[in-house]
């Protein structure tokens, strides 16, 4: 009990700071009295403030007593990362034991990748950088750090790129970020605190990466299929939604491709408006959808004041130009802003160079030549699925980006096919990364694998199932 109890104290704290009851400079009361207003020993009420002090929060005025901090810094304190320290991992033991095998296993040049998130090199515009470098020469590139929001001529070229798709913003709109992951983790670190729920569609990118776990805040897991079914009432009205953020990949899903309606998007937006909930709306897959009619980004739509919009060039251009942008309420990007440069001084200025004249020139031709592209793995991906897994489980048909959610229709433990694929060099995705509950799920993608590759790994991966079944 004494261990809830210390985290109790310091989060009651910390939340009083941010509602106001304690300012910075305001002393507080006697140990004694807070070990009777929490009703709890001294030793727990002293281990609570030291770690409060620890991290800045407070801070022991010599003859005087315990006061909350002055310094700037405490405006920050309540995403500080050690919360980590906190937090319980909500991720299964597989999902952690597949990750770091993965993380193994994707330099491994004799391994053959059937799920990777990335693109092929051979779909990477290599040579296109080439000439952007070449004729910087001509030019006075600067390779000093940028402002706080990012390079100016940038912000200014996602501008344009935003106002094609639908959203009028302005440069004091825009933070650059050294990818989409960052803009994430700014957004953890500048707007969640440690009683804040944490939203998010499932199964989940997510769930795979340690962004949004290295905090006190809770995830509360939505299904897709509960979303869609519950577009008019998706929150419950007995919970308390304060310091809640809802985390969402709108149009292409990752892993499971899913994309709201125009009309889903806007009911989205319109229920968080009414429980007070931003909307991170991760937009990094929205270029790739294969179809003419392009999809409609929720920051384009009515009501979407509360919406922060992610950008990236990592899965439509280089995974390593690592330039990222968040587009948002001028006030949140002035404090995003700040927050990164506390952090890491902002992107790379010569990345920043090469997007911004990429964004001007190049972008929109590239798109449609690696749409092209994109669908002829496709293709090649679904026959060989038709051809060799078929019998096994189902999926459907992409209509954009990388990946194909497959479901397995028999029973499979897909530990002892994830283990058996390494034997034989291929590395699979299993469902359970992005949700526990996904057991019987792979997550296929066809942007990295080599097309000579697709038909005799899966081919391979059907006789590793039919073996580990008799």
């Amino acid at each position: 009990m004494g261990n809830f109890q210390y985290k109790t104290i310091i989060d009651d704290i910390i939340n009083k700071i941010n509602n106001g009851e304690l300012s910075s400079g305001d002393k507080l009361p006697s140990q004694r009295e807070i070990s009777q207003y929490y009703d709890v020993n001294r030793s727990t009420v002293i281990q609570s403030l030291d770690i409060l002090k620890s991290y800045g929060i407070l801070e022991t005025i010599e003859k005087k007593g315990i006061y909350v901090s002055q310094y700037k810094w405490n405006a920050y304190i309540t995403s500080n990362i050690h919360w980590q320290n906190y937090i319980g991992s909500s991720m299964s033991k597989n999902n952690q034991y597949y990750i770091q095998r993965i993380n193994e296993l994707e330099f491994d040049t004799n391994i053959v990748r059937l799920g990777t998130g990335e693109l092929s090199p051979k779909l990477i515009p290599n040579n296109l950088f080439k000439e952007i470098i070449a004729s910087s020469i001509d030019e006075s590139m600067q390779t000093n750090y940028e402002e706080p929001k990012g390079k100016l001529d940038l912000r200014l070229a996602i501008v344009n790129y935003m106002k094609k798709r639908g959203v009028i913003c302005d440069v004091d709109n825009i933070c650059i970020t050294s990818g989409a992951v960052q803009g994430l983790k700014l957004i953890a670190d500048g707007l969640l605190v440690p009683q804040s729920k944490i939203i998010i569609e499932t199964p989940s990118y997510i769930n795979s990466i340690r962004t949004w776990h290295n905090i006190r805040s809770k995830m509360f897991p939505l299904s897709i299929n509960y979303i869609k079914r519950n577009i008019n009432n998706i929150f419950k009205i007995s919970s308390d939604y304060k310091n809640s953020i809802f985390y969402c990949i709108p149009t292409l899903h990752n892993p499971t491709q899913n994309t709201y309606t125009k009309e889903e998007k806007q009911k989205i937006i319109d229920q968080c408006q009414k429980n007070g909930i931003p909307i991170v709306e991760d937009s990094i897959y929205s270029d790739l959808w294969f179809d003419d009619k392009k999809q409609i980004p929720m920051k384009s739509l009515k009501n979407s004041d509360n919406v922060l919009y992610l950008g990236s060039l990592s899965k439509t251009v280089s995974p390593g130009l690592r330039i990222g942008w968040i587009v948002a309420d001028k006030n949140v990007i002035n404090h995003l802003s700040d927050l990164k440069m506390q952090n890491d001084y902002g992107a790379s200025s010569i990345s920043q160079y090469i997007a911004t004249k990429w964004l001007s020139i190049y972008h929109e031709k590239h798109i449609d030549k690696l749409k092209v592209g994109l669908i002829e793995r496709k293709h090649l991906f679904i026959e060989a699925l038709e051809e060799h897994l078929s019998i096994y489980g189902s999926w459907n048909n992409p209509r954009g980006s990388f990946y194909i959610w497959f479901k397995f229709s028999i029973p499979i433990n897909i530990k002892t096919l994830f283990n058996e694929a390494i034997k034989e060099n291929i590395l699979i995705q299993p469902g359970e990364i992005y949700d526990s509950n996904y057991k019987n799920y792979l997550r296929f993608s066809y942007s990295y694998i080599d097309e000579r590759d697709i038909d005799r790994s899966l081919k391979k991966l059907s006789n590793i199932i039919q073996r580990i079944r008799n």
